[in-house]
């Protein structure tokens, strides 16, 4: 089986170390707007070969993953879908766009091609899956990073807050996940995964806070409903290549991988 990797930043280049060890993949087609990042990622790995347009390879390949940003998502799913090739999505915060996620999953269905969503860098979102069928009440998350998780940002600059500078807990953003997810792309996309696996992306509500005092990324999963509570804190280190996200998020990803190519799911 041969399989596409977007982006060779910390997830992707995780993903495609780890892939290399797979026996089911035989190659590990590679592609990222930076292609000295990506010529380099193949030299030191047999299976990864580098191209520039994946267009030409559409028909040689199984699964398509993406670990780049939400353009980039935006870009290859409906590339990758109308090919029949299934897709696994990482940037999920691409999919606080409605009309996007609509024509996607018609897409999908359309041509029988699937779209994973791993769990990123949360735990419980199986539970909130099952929870969803007999109804949820509220979904909220609180996610605490370290100042170093938040680069240039458009809306903390808005509010003229700058991370770096903080020196106490503070709340940089409180609303729906789809604002979320919209002002945080690259910090909160766990909130787009849970918003999909339970209550949508507006009656989830999101508070981001920045901790000057932690060294983990945590994620606090609050639901309510008719199957009971749920209460799920995860700590996560963060990614030794990119603070902003998780390690565990590329873990899921590559975990994701493995059921797809193999023959048992566990947790599912």
């Amino acid at each position: 089986m041969n399989i596409c990797v977007i982006g060779c930043g910390a997830i992707g280049t995780t993903i495609a170390r780890a892939v290399e060890d797979m026996p089911h993949i035989d190659v590990i087609y590679l592609t990222d707007r930076s292609k000295e990042c990506a010529t380099r990622l193949q030299e030191h790995t047999k299976k990864v070969r580098y191209v520039p347009d994946i267009v030409p390879i559409l028909n040689d390949i199984k699964l398509v993953a993406e670990a780049a940003s939400q353009d980039a998502a935006r870009y290859y799913a409906p590339l990758a879908l109308s090919a029949g090739v299934d897709i696994l999505i990482m940037s999920v915060g691409v999919f606080h766009d409605e009309e996007f996620q609509k024509d996607t999953f018609r897409l999908a269905k359309r041509k029988g091609a699937k779209i994973f969503i791993p769990s990123g860098a949360i735990g419980g979102i199986d539970a909130l899956c099952a929870a969803s069928l007999e109804g949820i009440d509220e979904v909220t998350l609180t996610t605490t990073k370290p100042p170093s998780a938040f680069g240039p940002n458009p809306y903390l600059e808005s509010k003229s807050i700058i991370a770096s500078d903080l020196r106490t807990r503070t709340v940089l953003f409180s609303g729906s996940a789809r604002d979320a997810v919209k002002h945080f792309p690259q910090n909160i996309n766990v909130a787009a995964t849970i918003s999909l696996a339970g209550i949508g992306f507006e009656r989830t509500m999101i508070k981001i806070v920045c901790d000057p005092q932690v060294k983990t990324n945590e994620h606090h999963l609050q639901a309510r409903g008719k199957f009971g509570e749920l209460d799920v804190v995860t700590r996560n280190v963060p990614s030794p290549r990119n603070p902003k996200t998780s390690y565990l998020a590329a873990l899921s990803a590559i975990s994701a991988i493995k059921k797809i190519t193999g023959n048992a799911w566990i947790g599912v």
